[in-house]
């Protein structure tokens, strides 16, 4: 995925492109501050990098793992 985002994109946003298959991710709640959920954001790499992940809001913040 290198150089397909620009220098603009949130650390979250680019942490979590990077994540390998069978790789996790968790986002705290207190720690998210941007509009969208990371939910959305996931969906919209899905679509842009024709990836797979699974999102889960848990009590106090997200889950997130790449499946494919």
């Amino acid at each position: 995925f290198s150089g397909e985002w620009d220098g603009r994109a949130s650390p979250f946003y680019i942490a979590i492109i990077k994540l390998q298959k069978g790789e996790g991710l968790f986002i705290p709640k207190e720690e998210w501050n941007m509009y969208r959920t990371p939910s959305r954001i996931c969906r919209y790499i899905e679509k842009k990098f024709n990836v797979k992940y699974v999102c889960r809001n848990v009590t106090g913040g997200w889950k997130i793992r790449r499946v494919e």
